[in-house]
């Protein structure tokens, strides 16, 4: 069978671990060239010689426009350019009101954001034509879910920022597009400072929420990464897949 990313050079920020590794995985088995970036040296080493052949590790915040701009050096030098963009870094710190601190809301804006904006602009010059930009957004963009003000502002933010740069990017043969997950099972959780008492109870909450009645797997936001990346999404445009187990829809 013909590998779907054959001679591609794929980018995916938070590659460490999550739906970015996930996806880097999936890249590679058709056929792609990936790079992965993180925060973490030691992570980003790690997880780059887990994924094995065909995959450079690089440290490169996205909210740190030098470390970018020597990040699209970086690209220009080893392999020309890029054709597939996957801007999927992000955090989530909840908050119900009353308990939202400033300075973290701040950098969770510019986190999730910021960053995927700056990182596209860094990288716009090593874009090849017909590449494909996208963003990992949430179905929590256009849901209301308690304590999650912060994060799904800053989601819908980026869903805005993904449909102007498509309008803005067109011209020039480069699509954006953004996956929208519901819950997923990845480390994000686990760095939300609670406990495991209070992680349980909010995953219970969640799945409530879920039709499908569970979290989602990495690997399952992977396919749609891999089909955005694609030619297969061609006539997709500034548009948004939601994969959320029917949380939004039903």
């Amino acid at each position: 069978m013909t590998q779907t990313l054959s001679n591609k050079t794929a980018l995916i920020t938070g590659g460490t671990s999550g739906i970015g590794y996930a996806a880097a995985e999936a890249m590679l088995a058709e056929g792609a060239r990936v790079i992965i970036t993180g925060q973490n040296g030691d992570r980003v080493r790690e997880a780059a010689a887990r994924l094995g052949a065909n995959v450079i590790g690089l440290v490169a915040p996205s909210q740190d426009a030098s470390a970018l701009t020597r990040l699209a050096d970086d690209v220009r030098a080893r392999f020309g350019g890029l054709d597939i963009l996957f801007a999927n870094a992000g955090v989530t710190w909840p908050a119900p009101l009353g308990q939202i601190d400033a300075d973290q809301a701040a950098q969770q804006l510019a986190i999730n954001v910021t960053g995927p904006l700056l990182t596209v602009q860094a990288l716009r010059p090593v874009l090849n034509t017909g590449a494909s930009v996208f963003f990992t957004t949430s179905n929590l963009d256009r849901l209301g879910m308690p304590g999650m003000a912060v994060y799904s502002a800053s989601k819908a933010a980026l869903r805005s920022v993904a449909r102007t740069l498509a309008a803005e990017l067109k011209d020039a043969g480069i699509r954006v597009n953004t996956i929208a997950p519901g819950p997923v099972e990845t480390p994000i959780y686990s760095k939300l400072g609670m406990s495991e008492a209070e992680l349980n109870e909010m995953a219970s909450g969640v799945v409530a929420n879920v039709p499908l009645g569970r979290f989602g797997k990495p690997e399952e936001i992977a396919g749609a990464a891999v089909f955005l990346a694609s030619d297969a999404s061609s006539f997709m445009l500034g548009e948004e897949i939601t994969i959320d187990g029917g949380w939004s829809t039903l």
